[in-house]
């Protein structure tokens, strides 16, 4: 992920997420929302200029919607992990 957008379009469990900071730090919100950056948030990750933050729920984070990505910093990059989705 580099930039705002659905990542699953139904419902699922989020497993995992990884943040890595690119010039700038770096954020990452996870919403349970298929088409928007509104709604229950289901992850909030921050890292520095050039590192890295990662979290693994323990037995997943079920979503029912989706799950929309909103992602800021320079040179940001994320990856998302979920069973199901559409």
């Amino acid at each position: 992920i580099t930039g705002d957008g659905a990542q699953a379009t139904a419902p699922g469990v989020l497993r995992s997420v990884h943040l890595a900071g690119g010039s700038a730090a770096a954020t990452l919100l996870l919403y349970d929302n298929a088409t928007a950056a509104t709604g229950t948030v289901l992850a909030s990750l921050a890292a520095p200029i050039g590192d890295n933050d990662q979290w693994t729920p323990p037995g997943g984070i079920p979503f029912a919607n989706g799950i929309f990505a909103d992602i800021g910093g320079t040179g940001a990059s994320a990856d998302v992990a979920y069973d199901g989705g559409g």
